[in-house]
């Protein structure tokens, strides 16, 4: 259960500091938060019994790069398990996007799944034009292509992540309730909602503390989750917005993600003691 269940997990992780991006006034930040350079590793613990187990690793980073003659910014995520789980289920999971540097939006997403025997590679391509989003599909039982339809302002679930930093979370107040809009799997997810509340001190692995905001995600039944899954995240409350520290009930039992490396940030990340 514990291995089987880390997918799910590290899915949950891209999906921590999303907000509504169609609910913004536009959806092209003067300033990102972050730049090439910047990686981040995150432990993934899951409580089995009364014991936390680093179950896998999540790891975040940003590149420069140019497709379709366009400047972009590569952005990627990987979640594994550790080795000493791998014999029984291993896991290499691949989220990848395309962002332009001068609209913001993605251009170019895929997403490739190896968990034991099952393997999945998404590939999407974004045409803001016309509102649609080309992807192919390859399983092992074959290949297939889609499209889809979205809205202005539509990201993949990696550029969604990174937006999202450039938000001012100082515009909310207490309690405020925002509805998240994803795209994942082929459609277009609009019935997830985040709670803003407040800011916190958080103390991280070595004992460092951290100004943070602190919101909770609260899913909704009937889409990729189950009903009462809730996540409680909390990100840097400075310039650079990097998630510190996820925690949460869910389905499949409690989990926590740890900011383990944090490199490369566009400023240092400031730590009170």
């Amino acid at each position: 259960m514990l291995i089987k269940n880390l997918s799910r997990i590290f899915k949950i992780c891209l999906l921590f500091i999303i907000t509504d991006l169609s609910a913004q006034p536009n959806c092209n930040p003067k300033i990102f938060p972050f730049e090439s350079g910047e990686e981040i590793i995150y432990d993934i613990e899951y409580l089995m019994g009364k014991t936390w187990v680093t179950a896998g690793k999540v790891r975040f980073k940003v590149e420069d790069s140019i497709v379709q003659n366009i400047n972009c910014l590569y952005i990627e995520g990987k979640g594994r398990t550790l080795k000493n789980y791998d014999w029984f289920f291993k896991v290499r999971d691949k989220y990848s996007t395309f962002i332009s540097k001068e609209t913001s939006l993605p251009i170019h997403f895929s997403r490739n799944v190896r968990e034991g025997d099952f393997h999945l590679d998404y590939n999407y391509d974004f045409d803001y034009i016309k509102n649609k989003a080309y992807i192919s599909e390859s399983r092992k039982k074959g290949n297939s292509n889609d499209t889809i339809d979205i809205i202005s302002c539509s990201f993949d679930i990696m550029s969604s992540v990174y937006y999202s930093r450039a938000i001012n979370f100082n515009s909310y107040k207490y309690n405020d309730t925002i509805p998240l809009n994803i795209i994942l799997d082929k459609q277009v997810f609009k019935d997830l909602n985040i709670v803003y509340k407040g800011k916190e001190i958080v103390i991280n692995q070595n004992k460092k503390k951290i100004n943070c905001i602190h919101f909770q995600i609260k899913l909704i039944e009937g889409t990729i989750f189950k009903a009462n899954e809730t996540m409680d995240v909390f990100v840097s409350d400075d310039e650079n917005r990097v998630p510190i520290y996820v925690e949460g009930q869910i389905i499949v039992g409690a989990v926590r993600v740890f900011s383990k490396s944090i490199k490369g940030t566009k400023i240092p990340i400031r730590y009170l003691n």
